[in-house]
Order: structure tokens, then sequence, then C-alpha cells
């Protein structure tokens, strides 16, 4: 079988405890084979633009397989 990578995704995930809840952001289109390095990054400027606490981010990559 043959693998190709499709497309991806990040989910960041915040802390909003004045509401008892975590807020999920989801951004579409990243780009193929990210790095840790990029994802933390990526991460970091995001909870600078927010006054919420960061929890964790989550990759989602979506890969297509053909014979």
């Amino acid at each position: 079988m043959q693998k190709e990578w499709t497309k991806g995704a990040i989910e960041v995930h915040f802390e909003d405890a004045a509401n008892e809840k975590t807020v999920k952001r989801s951004y579409s289109n990243t780009i193929n084979s990210v790095t840790d390095e990029q994802v933390e990054g990526f991460s970091a400027a995001l909870e600078s633009l927010t006054s919420l606490p960061y929890v964790q981010s989550v990759m989602v990559e979506e890969y297509t397989y053909t014979r």
C-alpha cells in the first residue's frame, strides 16, 4: 500500500477556569510533517494573544492509502 498525506490540522486547548471549561481552537491546513518545535512555537504564539492559560495542543493528520 502507498501512503499519501492528505491534510492536517492543529487544535489548541486553553483553560477557561471562570466558566469551568476548556476552550478548543482548531486551525486547518497545516503543512506535512509538522515538527514538535513548530507546534510548540505556534501554541506559544497563540497563548501570547489570549488571557487564558494554555493546556495542550493536538495534531490531527489525514492520510490516504492506495494500492
